[in-house]
């Protein structure tokens, strides 16, 4: 995993890297933070099992997504031609 990398408050020049070593969990819980809107609390108080199948389902959900939208594009492309 990368290291993150802040800038350090007192000199904006120097950098400072994070000490703190990121477990999986603690990227699931970030994760439903950052794209869920969940409250740390909220993202805490879930089961290991749970968080990970809310991952999988917006990832899921987020893929089924982009291939309609896509398939729209495409179907607007061709579309038209189709009916000349």
């Amino acid at each position: 995993m990368p290291e993150i990398i802040i800038p350090n408050e007192e000199n904006s020049n120097e950098e400072e890297e994070l000490k703190y070593k990121a477990t999986e969990e603690d990227e699931e819980r970030f994760f439903l933070m950052y794209h869920m809107s969940f409250q740390p609390s909220e993202a805490e108080a879930l089961s290991a099992d749970y968080r990970k199948w809310l991952i999988t389902r917006f990832m899921g959900q987020k893929s089924m997504e982009k291939e309609m939208m896509e398939r729209h594009k495409l179907m607007s492309q061709i579309g038209p031609s189709i009916h000349r």
